[in-house]
């Protein structure tokens, strides 16, 4: 029996391990595991994993949930779509269920989590991994998708692993459109590139994608971020497609005008964490590692992160646009 373990069940995890769980809900030979905590994971279990899209739903019902990892005991997948700041401590928590050939697959925003992952196992197959999905936990045992983006990409860059094969072919059995490559990092870059720059914008000026659309200084914003982050890129020899500024702001205008970047929610929610650090951060510190003009991001950063930021109610919605 293969044992898929996903950890994580919110936008990302809830809605594409729903359509595992639910895909394989029988299935002797393939199992879907839910790491999940506190009432959502209270509601799954006694009601299932209800993910809808729209007009469409369906409830899904994994082999095991629980927020113990001892439980799952060895699994031969661990997909992980948690937070990019949990990453270090989750990795810890799974120790018990990994074993000698279990594949990491992370899926989180930031384009550092699989070498985090290999400095705790560098034995192990370590894939890299990016989805494109809007969605969100919108109560206990209730995932939401808004978008209409919904899509993994994931490989390992230039090899190829039959495991890979396998877990690509699961993705596809549960009806979920992913794409498995020997050139991923570029496909992770540029996601990146889009995740990073509207995440900033968005908490920044405190605006959904419709109000971010509407207002001119963030779109100004969004340019100037997309422009100093893919300078950053093009000095790491990321090698991404010419026209990635015109992809990313046609992705940008494509969006759910309602719908906002999980940062932003992180922080109008008044989280103490959030992703700012992979984010943002990461951009800064590599900005300055290669000289390369960064001022844009580091202006939101700083005031992203000022102490007034980090208490609960404090993200006030800007005016000057």
């Amino acid at each position: 029996m293969v044992k898929i373990l996903v950890v994580g069940i919110g936008g990302v995890g809830g809605y594409f391990g729903g359509l595992l769980a639910q895909a394989n809900q029988g299935n002797e030979a393939l199992n879907i595991y839910f790491m999940a905590r506190g009432a959502h994971l209270a509601a799954i279990k006694e009601h299932g994993l209800h993910v809808s899209k729209g007009e469409a739903a369906f409830v899904a019902r994994p082999a095991l949930c629980s927020d113990k990892a001892e439980d799952f005991g060895k699994v031969d997948y661990i997909i992980l779509c948690t937070k990019s700041y949990d990453i270090e401590a989750t990795i810890s928590q799974l120790s018990s269920c990994v074993k000698e050939n279990t594949v990491f697959l992370p899926l989180l925003n930031g384009v550092d989590s699989s070498e985090k992952i290999k400095s705790m196992f560098p034995d192990h197959l370590v894939a890299d991994g990016c989805a494109y999905i809007i969605g969100r936990l919108v109560a206990p045992g209730h995932i939401q998708n808004q978008g209409q983006y919904q899509r993994i990409v994931f490989g390992i860059e230039n090899e190829t692993d039959a495991r890979l094969d396998y877990l690509h072919t699961a993705f596809e059995k549960a009806g979920i459109e992913a794409t498995l490559t020997r050139s991923v990092t570029s496909q992770i870059w540029e996601k990146f590139i889009f995740i990073s720059s509207t995440a900033a914008v968005s908490s920044f000026h405190n605006k959904t994608f419709g109000q971010l659309k509407a207002c001119e200084e963030c779109c100004a914003d969004l340019k100037e971020l997309v422009n100093e982050i893919c300078e950053l890129a093009a000095k790491m020899q990321i090698e991404l497609p010419e026209d990635i500024r015109e992809r990313t702001w046609n992705r940008f205008i494509s969006l759910s005008p309602e719908a906002t970047t999980s940062m932003h929610s992180d922080f109008i929610a008044g989280k103490t964490q959030t992703e700012v650090n992979s984010l943002l951060g990461y951009v800064i510190e590599k900005g300055n590692y290669y000289g390369t003009k960064v001022s844009k991001y580091r202006e939101i950063f700083e005031q992203l992160t000022a102490p007034h930021r980090l208490a609960p109610g404090t993200l006030q919605q800007k005016t000057s646009c």
